[in-house]
């Protein structure tokens, strides 16, 4: 059904350093009842000890942070992780204005006549994820707020089997 591929690029291995970055790893270290040494070793791609999946889960639900599972995902050529339980039918306004000026930052970026370099292209992949994570949190909003009122989505059911009944699909 799937045809997974792992990417040929180190993504996980760059989510890993940048993740390493971000955080107190003494802090975390302590929240996720590890070793900080343990820890370092685990998000250093040069070291014999890698994460594992529980520890990944752990560390991201410890500080609400989609770099490691991001670049999990990159890794095997899959988009970014769309936390839905983020998702309130209220901000649905917020999610398209922050997807719009991640793009209009990746707009710029691409007409930029600089060269791209290694953090100019962190930038870009992190703009593009928050922008398609918003994106997708904008169209669960407007999903929801269709299927919460029971006369707009049997109107809009009906108008779907219209248009697939006269070919417009």
């Amino acid at each position: 059904m799937f045809d997974f591929k792992v990417s040929t690029h180190s993504h996980f291995d760059e989510a890993c350093r940048k993740f390493a970055l971000t955080h107190n790893m003494t802090e975390l270290a302590q929240q996720a009842d590890m070793k900080v040494q343990a820890l370092r070793n685990k998000l250093n791609p040069d070291q014999v000890h890698q994460l594992t999946v529980a520890e990944m889960l752990l560390l991201t639900d410890l500080t609400e942070d989609a770099t490691l599972i991001d670049g999990a995902l990159a890794q095997l050529q899959c988009l970014p992780c769309v936390p839905v339980n983020e998702l309130a039918d209220e901000k649905y306004s917020a999610y398209v204005l922050k997807a719009t000026a991640e793009v209009g930052m990746l707009a710029a970026k691409a007409a930029s006549a600089e060269k791209i370099t290694a953090t100019c292209r962190r930038g870009v992949v992190e703009a593009a994820n928050t922008g398609i994570r918003c994106l997708m949190l904008a169209a669960i909003a407007v999903q929801s707020r269709i299927h919460s009122n029971p006369t707009l989505a049997s109107t809009v059911d009906a108008i779907s089997g219209l248009s697939a009944s006269v070919g417009l699909n």
